[in-house]
């Protein structure tokens, strides 16, 4: 059996007193996710804007493997 058909096996054996619980940690989970795709994303972003190291990743690319796309 895999994780996820696991997780839901035990989500069923809950007493549903607690779905309550369980839909917060999910939530949770989704945000804590959220937050660590932005900071991917804005990483991603600072490292385009930084054209000195881009034009230097250019130069090491043309050395090693000949012309590449150019600004």
């Amino acid at each position: 059996m895999n994780e996820r058909a696991d997780l839901l096996k035990e989500i069923d054996r809950l007493p549903s007193r607690y779905f309550g619980e369980v839909l917060d940690f999910v939530a949770y989970l989704q945000q804590k996710t959220q937050a660590e795709n932005n900071n991917d994303v804005d990483a991603y972003k600072a490292m385009a804007a930084d054209t000195e190291r881009e034009q230097e990743a250019c130069e090491w690319c043309n050395a090693y493997f000949g012309p590449a796309y150019t600004k």
